[in-house]
C-alpha cells in the first residue's frame, strides 16, 4: 500500500473544504475550527486493500455548532460514495458512521467524527487492466 500517497490525496481533498487540515494530530497551537484525519487499520482484501479513514472536525465549545456541522456536511457530501482516481490509485469511500462528541465530554472542543471505509486499488499506470 502507498500510505503516504493515499494520505496526500485525502489531505488535498480536505484542503479544498477547509484551510486548517492536519494529518494524524493537530499542532499544539490550535486555531478553531480545524480538521484532523487519520488512516487506520489497513486490511488486505486482494486485489484491493480496505482501510479506515477517520475525519475529526473540531470547534471551540464557546462557538455555535452550526459552523462545524456545515463543514462536516460539506466534507461528507464530497467523500461519501466518492471514487477518486489519481496517480495509479483508485479510492472508493463509504461512510460507516458520523457521530458528535459534546464539549462536555471533551472539555476543550466540540467534535464531529466521520469514519469511512475506503477500498483502495493500486496499479501501475502503464498496466493494461
Amino acid at each position: 500500500m502507498r500510505s503516504n500517497d493515499v494520505a496526500d490525496i485525502i489531505g488535498d481533498y480536505l484542503k479544498t473544504k477547509h484551510t486548517r487540515v492536519h494529518r494524524a494530530k493537530a499542532p499544539s497551537q490550535k486555531v478553531f475550527p480545524y480538521v484532523v484525519y487519520r488512516i487506520e487499520s489497513v486490511m488486505n482484501s486482494y486485489p484491493s486493500e480496505d482501510l479506515y479513514l477517520n475525519v475529526d472536525i473540531y470547534e471551540d465549545p464557546m462557538q455555535s455548532i452550526r459552523t462545524v456541522e456545515t463543514l462536516a456536511d460539506n466534507i461528507d457530501a464530497g467523500l461519501n460514495h466518492a471514487v477518486i482516481t489519481q496517480s495509479g490509485i483508485n479510492l472508493h469511500f463509504e461512510r460507516e458512521q458520523r457521530q458528535s462528541v459534546d464539549a462536555q465530554d471533551l472539555v476543550e472542543a466540540y467534535l464531529i467524527n466521520i469514519r469511512y471505509v475506503v477500498r483502495g486499488y493500486f496499479y501501475n499506470e502503464t498496466e493494461v487492466i
